[in-house]
């Protein structure tokens, strides 16, 4: 009888483990939907899906604890169904992520296709964050596109060398010993960040959304790329400058403590990985009074610079380094974290028009996510996603009023 081979999961993977577990939601399952109009060979569709989950372990493997154990990659089946309108292949869709998707006995991906007619066709993954990210979700839609193109024009998807396992990385973390002495002399003395909100909210809207758009335009865009050339940094961070500013406590200069997720994928390799292969740093930063909006910008270019040297700590090793406990009612380090997410998701199918469909995350896993991406015609798009857990709908609206207020005068001639 053959034993069971058991993977040892990184510090994030039992991380979000534990905290669906405790939530007792689905938090962790990301979203991706397109409409799809034109010829589509569903049976190509699903052999594809078959074939890239079939390559990566971190796809077809059940999560328990700290360890993975691997899984039929079949269990992760298409599922094919019909629908009378848009709105119902909507409804339908939906359901991959939307359903608990309990990674102990499942695979952490679920997929549904739903046809409306011939030429229309509404496509739905749900991919569980213990298993990827959002590089992860732009390398299983590129094999998927390659392994169905080649399918549709009569071939096998291309027998490619095994994909490198996200496993590997986990293990060597697992056996790393980190050393946390920069970020316990960096952030020792920050005390928890106190959720604003008052009256907790009702059991309907824990761990709920509370979405307010940014509503940034062409000349909010233009100005944030002109404040970036003038400053030598990056438009990441003129925007992170503006959470902070809006965000800040009182005081006679500037501080202050703002999450900033970092890419682990410094090698070729790692690029590869499917799996979650990110951390989320405190970037603390300070300024003093009177300062010009380019010195503002420097300053936190270079704390993300410092925090980026360092990234490679996981955070959960940070907190404990730096002394940081979990309280009720308050953030450990910080409250507001920044992503600035570039890549779009596509999916080129042979023979077929593929529309990306955005779709906003229903449940909230930091108190505050400011959101922010480029749209098709270069400007700006920004999100505050706030936790009905820590704000209420009132100091969500609130701290989007402060944002615009903090980014236009960064801007201001």
């Amino acid at each position: 009888m053959t034993a069971t081979v058991r993977r040892p999961l990184s510090d994030m993977q039992q991380s979000m483990l534990a905290h669906e577990a405790f939530e007792g939601r689905p938090l962790y399952n990301m979203p991706l939907r397109f409409r799809i109009d034109g010829a589509l060979d569903a049976d190509a569709l699903a052999a594809a899906l078959a074939h890239v989950i079939a390559r990566h372990p971190v796809l077809h493997s059940h999560y328990d604890g700290a360890e993975a154990t691997p899984a039929d990659p079949a269990a992760a089946a298409l599922r094919r169904t019909t629908a009378g309108s848009a709105d119902e292949a909507a409804a339908a869709v939906a359901r991959a992520w939307e359903d608990p998707l309990d990674v102990r006995t499942s695979v952490p991906v679920r997929a549904r296709l739903v046809s409306v007619a011939p030429d229309e066709h509404h496509f739905g993954l749900g991919v569980h964050h213990v298993a990827g990210d959002s590089w992860s979700l732009v390398l299983l839609l590129r094999e998927l596109a390659t392994a169905y193109n080649r399918l549709v024009a009569g071939g096998e998807p291309a027998p490619a060398p095994p994909a490198p396992d996200f496993f590997d990385h986990a293990d060597l973390e697992r056996r790393e010993t980190w050393d946390t002495t920069w970020w316990a002399e960096r952030l020792g003395d920050v005390p928890p960040r106190p959720h604003p909100r008052t009256a907790p909210p009702g059991e309907a809207d824990r761990c709920r959304v509370v979405s307010v758009p940014l509503a940034l335009d062409t000349a909010d865009t233009r100005g944030v790329r002109e404040l970036a050339r003038a400053a030598r940094v990056s438009p990441a961070s003129v925007l992170l400058t503006a959470v902070s500013l809006s965000t800040a406590p009182e005081g006679p200069g500037g501080e202050n403590v703002i999450g900033l997720p970092a890419v682990l994928r410094d090698t070729q390799e790692l690029q590869e990985v499917m799996g979650p292969l990110l951390n989320t740093l405190p970037v603390r930063a300070t300024w003093g009074a009177h300062a010009p909006a380019d010195a503002l910008v420097r300053a936190h270019h270079d704390a993300m610079q410092d925090a980026l040297a360092h990234k490679e700590v996981p955070y959960s090793r940070i907190l404990r380094g730096a002394g940081g406990r979990r309280r009720p009612g308050t953030a450990p380090l910080f409250l507001h974290v920044v992503n600035v997410d570039n890549e779009l998701p596509r999916l080129k199918l042979r023979g077929a028009r593929t529309t990306w469909v955005p779709v906003a995350p229903t449940w909230a896993i930091f108190p505050a996510h400011w959101e922010f991406s480029w749209g098709a015609v270069g400007d700006i798009h920004g999100t505050l996603r706030a936790s009905a857990d820590a704000f209420d709908p009132g100091q969500a609206r609130a701290c989007a009023d402060a944002f615009r207020a903090a980014l236009g005068w960064l801007l201001r001639p």
